[in-house]
């Protein structure tokens, strides 16, 4: 996968094959078979060819993504229509919307995603987020069985990928404040089982350490190198970066003011990832800086949204800000970002970041009411 050229993209035979091939071969990739043992196992039963398998399960997980998401902004306590709203976000956002477009490269993340939603699910609704004590819990908040359920999706989402791990501050600054005793016992079950999990399954998969697979490892560190290796890879790297997190926070910075927790875990999440991200992954691969992002889409149901609170911030500065933004992003969609794989021309990373960036523009332009 991380071989196919551009223009081919991900979903052609060969493509798919390839991918598949790849992440069972290298052992850093077979460590996590889930999604590929999924696919050998659905094929089996359909007898339907592997390729085929692959192209519908991460479409289909991330649908049902999406669902939870929606799920678990109303189970939160999010109105219907900020969960439409929410959920929309989510499959709008630059990683979801280009997840099969190299790149992007996702294969492991749908069901990671996935796995990691329904344990939030499983649990009691964070503290924090009841008008009301103890109003409109999503289970009750202290029950052994969800509480086992919950530590074993999530178990499952850090074998899928082990870079869940860096969720749980995230996970600490909304669940455990305000939290009751029996919920911080239930918080705890859930923990050791996914632990568990993890560690069971990673002693059956484990990589091999034979000086032969120790490159994969070695070359990890020499990314951050690659990342910034000349001007095409900075922007690459810190458009990706932008289009990753921006909208994303800006929407949420109203929430944050009674997410004090929940904001301190969120930060220690993003800038502990992204650091991982540029020292040891490709960041041109942009879906490895959503990872922290997972649980602020249901949250962004909680907001306001209407257009009739936004108000006009008229003046010379402000008008110059806007214009200066809008131009920006357009000189740097089409006269300085250069995707580093294939063309330009092979997809439509320009043309979104002109909208998100012109977007954000005129939102910066506008301001809403402190209590939006």
């Amino acid at each position: 996968m991380h071989r196919t050229p551009g223009k081919e993209g991900m979903m052609t035979h060969q493509a798919l094959r390839s991918t598949l091939d790849y992440h069972r071969s290298l052992p850093v990739f077979a460590a996590r078979p889930l999604t590929s043992g999924a696919v050998a196992v659905l094929s089996k039963w359909t007898e339907i060819d592997e390729t085929r398998v692959l192209a519908l399960l991460n479409p289909l997980l991330m649908a049902i993504s999406a669902c939870l998401i929606y799920a678990l902004a109303l189970s939160w306590g999010a109105d219907p229509k900020g969960a439409w709203i929410a959920t929309a976000l989510y499959l709008f956002s630059f990683t979801n919307l280009f997840a099969f477009v190299p790149p992007i490269y996702t294969y492991d993340e749908p069901l990671q995603v996935v796995t990691m939603l329904a344990a939030c699910w499983c649990l009691p609704r964070p503290r924090v987020l009841r008008q009301t004590a103890g109003a409109l819990p999503a289970v009750p908040s202290y029950n052994i069985p969800y509480a086992l359920l919950a530590g074993l999706c999530m178990g499952l989402s850090l074998w899928s990928r082990e870079s869940g791990l860096l969720l749980f501050p995230v996970l600490a600054g909304l669940y455990l404040p305000y939290a009751s005793k029996q919920e911080r016992i239930g918080l705890g079950i859930t923990l050791l089982v996914a632990v568990g999990v993890l560690a069971v399954g990673r002693l059956a998969t484990g990589p091999t350490t034979t000086s032969g697979d120790l490159w994969q490892w070695q070359a990890r560190f020499s990314n951050l190198q690659v990342n910034f290796r000349n001007t095409d890879y900075t922007v690459e790297t810190l458009v990706g970066i932008f289009l990753v997190l921006a909208w994303p926070l800006v929407l949420l910075r109203p929430l944050l003011g009674k997410l004090r927790f929940f904001t301190l875990g969120l930060v220690a999440s993003l800038v502990v990832n992204t650091f991982i991200v540029l020292f040891m992954a490709k960041a041109r691969e942009a879906r490895l800086f959503a990872l922290p992002l997972l649980l602020i889409w249901p949250l962004l149901g909680f907001r306001r949204y209407n257009v009739q609170g936004l108000t006009w911030q008229p003046g010379s500065v402000a008008l110059l800000l806007l214009v200066l933004g809008v131009g920006g992003t357009v000189h740097l969609a089409w006269n300085v970002y250069q995707s580093t794989v294939g063309t330009n021309t092979d997809n439509l990373f320009r043309e979104y970041l002109t909208l998100y960036g012109i977007s954000l523009a005129f939102y910066g332009y506008f301001s809403r009411p402190k209590d939006s």
